[in-house]
This record gives C-alpha cells, structure tokens and sequence, in this order.
C-alpha cells in the first residue's frame, strides 16, 4: 500500500509539480546519481546571512534602544534589501528553474520543470552541462499518477531514463543502435 504521506491532490498543479520533481530526485539517486548543491547552497547562503542581518540589527535596537540603533537599523535594512533582491535575482536569472544538478561517470546533468496555468502538462528539460547538449518533453500528470492522488514511480521512471539517456549518450553509439529520438533537442 502507497504512503499516505505522498498522496497528492490532483487538482494542485504545484503539488503534482514539486512531487514529481521530489520523485525524480529520488530515482536519480537510485541510479547512482550524485546530486550537486551549489545552486541550492548559495539560496541557503543568501537567505542565511540575509536572517542574520535582520537578526543583528533587530538584537541591537532591543539592547540599546530605538534612538542609538537608528543608523545601524538603516544599515540593516538597505543590506537586507540588497540580500533579497541578490536571493531573487539568483532564483529568476541563476537557478531558472533548476530542480536537480548532479552527476555519474564523469556526465554532470541538470534538470528544469516547468508547469503552466491550468495546463495538465509536467514539461521537462534534461541538460548535460558540459556538451549543453538538452532535450525537451513533456507529459501529462496523468501518466505518473494514479487516481487516488499516489505517484506511480515505473513510467515516471522509464521517462526519465529515456530523457536522460538522449542526451548523456554519444550520438555515434546512439546511431550504431538504430535510436530514433524525437524530443526537441537544442
């Protein structure tokens, strides 16, 4: 029987969205994927020093009073500002969407998810970071989830390897097996 922490509701695209992104991070792992944290260790490393600046000056005006922390209240606040317009413009110009970096034998990969409004659609983008060579699919949520509101990992599974596969295998073994791929490739 599926966990029912996992269910999900299936009329929340956002769910159904981080959910599956949350599975395919665990097939990746099974895979022998090792995952790479430097997008999400710089978001943490934002957000941190930007709580740490909030928590500094608020400690302050607490200790010394409202009068005596007024110029380093406003400092506080303009580097805090700064932090989180630095912390956004990493989300939207940086990180893109990026869900998963990792890598295995030498291939280091790097996976975006998309979802539109109102659209049942799961489109993924599959990148091998060092020949940029991407492929682009999409599916319905429907595909990888049962009626109940529980992933179904198999096809999901099979899907990924698929992606994953046009793009970390060289294009002459690829050839010599006679594959025909017809993802979007870039």
């Amino acid at each position: 029987m599926p966990n029912p922490k996992n269910k999900v509701n299936l009329s929340s695209l956002p769910d159904l969205k981080n959910a599956t992104d949350d599975e395919i991070v665990q097939i990746l792992a099974t895979k022998g994927y090792t995952q790479i944290f430097n997008l999400i260790d710089v978001r943490l490393m934002l957000g941190f020093v930007s709580v740490i600046v909030a928590a500094a000056a608020a400690g302050y005006d607490y200790y010394v009073g409202f009068e005596k922390a007024k110029p380093f209240t406003a400092i506080g606040v303009s580097l805090y500002f700064v932090l989180n317009v630095a912390f956004t413009a990493w989300i939207m110009y940086v990180e893109k969407g990026t869900f998963y970096q990792g890598s295995k034998d030498g291939k280091k990969i790097s996976i975006i998810s998309t979802t539109k409004k109102y659209s049942p659609l799961y489109n993924l983008n599959v990148t091998e970071t060092t020949t940029s060579k991407s492929s682009q699919a999409a599916k319905s949520f429907t595909d990888f989830f049962d009626s109940n509101g529980y992933i179904v990992r198999l096809p999901l599974e099979n899907w990924i390897d698929g992606l994953i596969l046009s793009v970390v295998q060289d294009d002459s073994s690829a050839k010599a097996k006679g594959s025909k791929d017809v993802r979007k490739r870039e």
